[in-house]
Parts: structure tokens; sequence; C-alpha cells
């Protein structure tokens, strides 16, 4: 059928179309698996590799201030450079990041949900949250106080800041602000000198508007607008909004968008004037995760086609509004093999996702080094493909329990997983890079060029 629901053709699913269609869905993804050829579909093959570059210079992009400062470049660390001195002279780990799941509820149904696996309530206590934070935030400082004071020291010049707990990031499997506690942890942790940041899918009206002051940003996802049940008459720009996040000076407010399928022709430039009416800062548009790398690059190329067509960037990828296109892609198992020669993730030693998957039955849930471990779609020489688990998975990818996160800082960097075989397909090449970089060579540390907001947020 046609974009806007019109059949071109109906066709019987014989033995060999059906065939077709699962071999498409395991090229091509569970999205992208979606859009048929009429071309392939009469040969009844689907193909098996993109025809689009894999090399993502080929997309039209340009890395701006705006990408680095609003999502995790890696352009950040440099801010936090003795960190990372200590950690290649020492060992030791200095967790100045982090994010809290919370619970795994959610309202919306969204077809990329990278934790679309998930099947109980999963909610930690209030004392949990709190221990928690506390355990990286006064107890780490005053570790590295006494453990390590030069490096303390020269972090202290260099931010103002004992080594400890900077940024926190409330994402809580969709919907954090649906927590019972939310509002309630909120308040205590404002009273705390560390940096939040609140990444949701919608807003519940139960809530006291003035809560969502505390935060210094607020990313509101934009779901496929037939997922979520916050838009009225299935319209984002309809949603309800805390009249505290619009038009505040004092809060960086952006939106997320996954490009799909799902995107009609309207939605970028309904995008576009709901960010500027709203007094928001960003919209970062970026593709679907769970694709394989090939994929990923076609759909990136696709995606920045259609901003370009839209008037939205300029001809070399410069945003002329405040859209962003964020370039985000897997790496390569070659990548992997030359940056973790030694099965280290460099992630680890400076961040951390708590993710309560498990907490009801266990009575603890595991950190992780970073929240995308759960997309990690790999595509084999042979044509195969090994899909997304979309569900944390403890065995594979955790490092400590909750309940044992004094760890991270407490003893040396250790690895709990190889990340040469479980992670090859990483997110997150270019931060790792820069971490190994910035532990090993001194020189690196001193490469900050450009101001950039969010620095506690690397």
């Amino acid at each position: 059928m046609r974009a806007d629901g019109s059949v071109i053709g109906r066709r019987a699913i014989t033995p060999s179309v059906a065939k077709f269609i699962f071999d498409n869905f395991e090229r091509r993804g569970d999205t992208h698996s979606f859009e048929i050829y009429e071309t392939e579909l009469k040969e009844e093959l689907a193909q098996s590799r993109f025809a689009a570059s894999e090399v993502p210079s080929t997309v039209r992009h340009a890395l701006t201030v705006a990408e680095n400062s609003f999502t995790s470049t890696g352009a950040k660390l440099a801010y936090h450079a003795p960190i990372f001195q200590k950690f290649g002279e020492t060992g030791f780990g200095s967790i100045i990041r982090a994010t809290m799941s919370l619970h795994q509820r959610c309202s919306s149904k969204c077809q990329y949900c990278s934790t679309i696996l998930r099947n109980r309530a999963d909610a930690i206590s209030l004392e949990e949250a709190k221990s928690f934070v506390l355990s990286l935030y006064e107890d780490q400082a005053e570790y590295n106080r006494a453990k390590f004071a030069a490096y303390n020291e020269k972090y202290r010049e260099q931010t103002g800041s004992d080594i400890r707990l900077r940024g926190l990031i409330l994402s809580g499997g969709g919907q954090p602000n649906l927590w019972p506690h939310f509002a309630e942890f909120v308040d205590w942790l404002s009273g705390i000198d560390i940096d939040l940041g609140l990444i949701t899918n919608g807003f519940p009206r139960a809530l006291p508007e003035d809560i969502y002051s505390r935060f210094k940003w607020i990313r509101i996802s934009i779901t496929p607008e037939g997922a979520s049940p916050h838009y009225p008459e299935g319209q984002f720009d309809q949603q309800y909004l805390p009249k505290t996040i619009i038009n505040n000076a004092n809060t960086t407010v952006g939106f997320s968008y996954v490009y799909g399928p799902w995107t009609d022709e309207t939605m970028f430039s309904r995008i576009d004037k709901a960010t500027t009416d709203k007094g928001f800062d960003y919209c970062r548009v970026l593709v679907d995760c769970n694709l394989t790398r090939a994929a990923q690059i076609q759909a990136h190329d696709i995606l920045a086609d259609q901003l370009f067509k839209a008037g939205l960037i300029d001809d070399v990828g410069q945003p002329t509004s405040r859209i962003f296109h964020q370039l985000k892609y897997h790496g390569t198992q070659e990548e992997a093999d030359e940056l973790w020669s030694e099965g280290q993730c460099f992630l680890q030693t400076y961040n951390i996702f708590w993710d309560t998957t498990g907490h009801d039955e266990n009575g603890y849930s595991y950190c992780y080094p970073c929240d995308s471990v759960t997309v990690l779609a790999e595509e084999g020489t042979d044509n195969s493909v090994l899909a997304s688990e979309r569900r944390f998975n403890s065995e594979k990818w955790g490092v400590v329990p909750n309940t044992r996160v004094d760890e991270l800082y407490t003893k040396p960097v250790f690895p709990t997983f190889d990340p040469r075989g479980q992670c090859s397909a990483c997110l997150f090449m270019r931060n790792n890079k820069i971490v190994k970089e910035l532990s090993d060579d001194a020189a690196l540390r001193h490469t900050i060029k450009t101001p950039l907001q969010h620095v506690n947020f690397p």
C-alpha cells in the first residue's frame, strides 16, 4: 500500500512469499522489514545487504555544538580529564554520571522500544533510590578525598567539585514520572549539588508542575503517534505539557524523535513548529537503534535527505532550525577488537546505568555500563542477523548489583564481560576511544576547544 493507506495491490501469502517475509524481517530488523520493495517481492528474494554505503561519512551531516551538548558524543569528557588520569595511573574509576530507571512502567507502545520484553513493574523503593545516590555522591567524594587526594585536588581545580556524582538522569523505562515517589525524590535531589536530567514520554497531570523546574534539562520523547495515550486525536503537539517547562529560560527542554516507516510527510514541519511555539531549545532526530549498522546508515541517508528537502538542514547537513540530526550508529567487530584489546569497556570508568529489571523477584537489580546494550543488532559476514535483545540481561552485561555500587569506585575497574564478544556493535565506540586516549595521553587532557552545555552529562 501507499503511505496514505491506499492499496497498490494484493498478493496471496504463498509458502514462497511467507519465506520472503521472514527472510526480509531477519535481514532488515523490526521496523524497516515492513518496507517491502515491489521488485524484490516479485523475485521473492529479500536483499541480503543494503545498497547504500556503510560508511557514515557519506551521510549529509555536520557535527554541531548542539549535538555535542545535548547528546553523548564524547566531546564533554575532556572537562573531566583528571578522573581519566586517575584511571590511567591507578586503575580506579570515578562515577560522575549515572542514570536511574526507577521502575519499568510506560504508557506508550513504541515499535522500536529498547526494553519491549519487560514484563514486571520492578519498582524500587524511595530508600533504595536515595541510598544509590548517596553512595555515589557523599561516600564517593569522601573516598576520593581520603584515598586519591592529589587527583581529587586536580579535579577540584578544574571543576570546583570533589570527584563524585555530578550528573543524574531519571529515565524510568519510558516514564519515570509514573513512579509513585517521583516528586518526593526530585524534591530531595534538588537539595544536593547534582545536575538533574529527565527523559520521559509524557507527563501525568497529577504531579505538581513546579517539580519540573528542578531539572537542568528535560527531553521529551515523541513516540509514533499511534503508540501514545498522551496524544489527543493522535497528535503529539496536542499533548499536555506542564506550564513550567514552556518558554523556560532556566531549563533546557528538547524533543527527541526516532525516524522510521511511521513518519508521515508532515511530521518534521510539525516538530519544527512545536519546538518554536513552546520555546524549546532543540529536537534531536535519529534512526532506530535496533537496526543493524548497514540498515542504520541507509536510514540515516534517507533521514538526511528528508530533512534537506524540508529545508531543516543545508546541503552539508548544518541545521537551519532547532532540529538537529544525531548520527548514531553501531560499531564493527574490527573496531571492537582494536579498541578493547584487553577486554575492558571504558564507559565503566565514569558512567553507570541502573536498570531495575529483576528487582521484584530478587530484591535487587543490576547496574550496566550504558543504556544501549539492549539494542545491539549485528550483521554477520554470511548476511545473518543477530537481533537486539531488547531487555537488560544481567548475566550478559551486568557490572554490579545496586547493593554493591560502591565497588565501582572502591575497587579497581574490572571487566565483568568481554565487550569484544558481547558489544561488538557498540553505539558508543567514540566515547570509549576518547576515554582510552585521555587515560593514556596527558597532552589530550587540555584539549577543550568549544564551550559546551551539560558538561556533567558526558
